[in-house]
């Protein structure tokens, strides 16, 4: 059997951000040549269904049927304007992982069929907790955000309640994939894209090993190691650290636990007088320093 391209190499957008659809295209037609599709996806949060969609290039250029899910109502608004027909389930919504809120749930009062062929989900921050809620929806490819500033290595999860909106590691989400069945085929600057495990070798060849995340994704640029010297300053291993969502840069100066007059070497204190006058004028942080010294831990 002839040896298959990498999915990844087939990145191309129409409507979508990082290439996923011509990812997701490509991997629809290798499957379609061994079994038919169900021609369904089902989208969110699908903002407006067309800016940045992982579906729309689907539902308006291979004749799918969708649910496009959106819990913001003027963007819901636009969605509906930009998806008139019948072809299109819309619903103002927010997907949750509890109750009647499970897109199980939500999916059960729907005429949508389980066997979906897309599933994609983004919704900037509980992604994770939504996956492992999930049951009966067995769709053919999952693509789901991670949080694109976190290195390979890294396992983090989002905390499991409303008020946070960190996004999680994209190992973190690959693992619970995995636990779901689903193996990873392919990685954009911001999705994770798997195929279920009994269409694994349809995608990428008959005896072809599942790649790592590694294989897919340079993480370099998201790399930075944190260290202290020792006086107690916080170190960084580049110059600046960025903050994408909110344009801002942080150098190590903005990272500094201890103020600067405390900042020396243990055992060496030659400085008693300034550390008198810090005391005068910063009892506060003083009595701060001492807990941290005493738990081990800021509090």
């Amino acid at each position: 059997m002839p040896t298959l391209q990498p999915v990844q190499e087939f990145a191309q957008n129409v409507y979508s951000q990082f290439g996923e659809d011509g990812i997701i295209a490509e991997i629809l037609d290798r499957i379609e040549g061994h079994m038919p599709l169900s021609r369904w996806s089902c989208e969110f949060g699908a903002a407006d269904g067309v800016w940045l969609s992982n579906t729309c290039n689907l539902i308006r250029n291979r004749g799918f049927k969708a649910v496009m899910i959106e819990a913001e109502p003027k963007q819901a608004n636009k969605l509906a304007e930009n998806h008139p027909g019948p072809e299109v389930i819309k619903l103002i919504r927010r997907v949750g992982f509890e109750g009647a809120d499970r897109l199980d749930s939500i999916l059960d009062e729907l005429e949508a069929p389980r066997d979906l062929d897309v599933l994609s989900i983004d919704i900037d921050g509980h992604d994770y907790w939504v996956l492992e809620s999930l049951e009966t929806p067995r769709a053919k490819i999952l693509v789901i955000e991670f949080n694109t500033t976190m290195p390979n290595a890294v396992e983090y999860i989002q905390p499991r309640n409303s008020s946070s909106q960190h996004g999680s590691s994209p190992r973190s989400l690959m693992m619970l994939a995995a636990t779901k069945g689903y193996e990873l085929v392919a990685v954009t600057k911001v999705n994770l894209i798997l195929v279920r495990s009994d269409l694994r070798e349809l995608v990428l060849g008959v005896g072809v090993a599942t790649p790592k995340l590694e294989d897919l994704r340079d993480d370099a640029e998201h790399i930075t190691y944190v260290f202290s010297g020792y006086d107690g300053t916080v170190l960084i291993s580049r110059p600046r650290l960025r903050f994408p969502w909110h344009n801002f840069e942080a150098g190590s100066a903005h990272l500094q636990v201890i103020p600067r007059p405390w900042r020396s070497f243990p055992g060496s204190w030659r400085r008693r007088g300034l550390r008198r006058r810090t005391w005068k004028i910063g009892k506060p942080v003083v009595r701060k320093i001492a807990w941290w010294r005493s738990n081990g831990s800021a509090p």
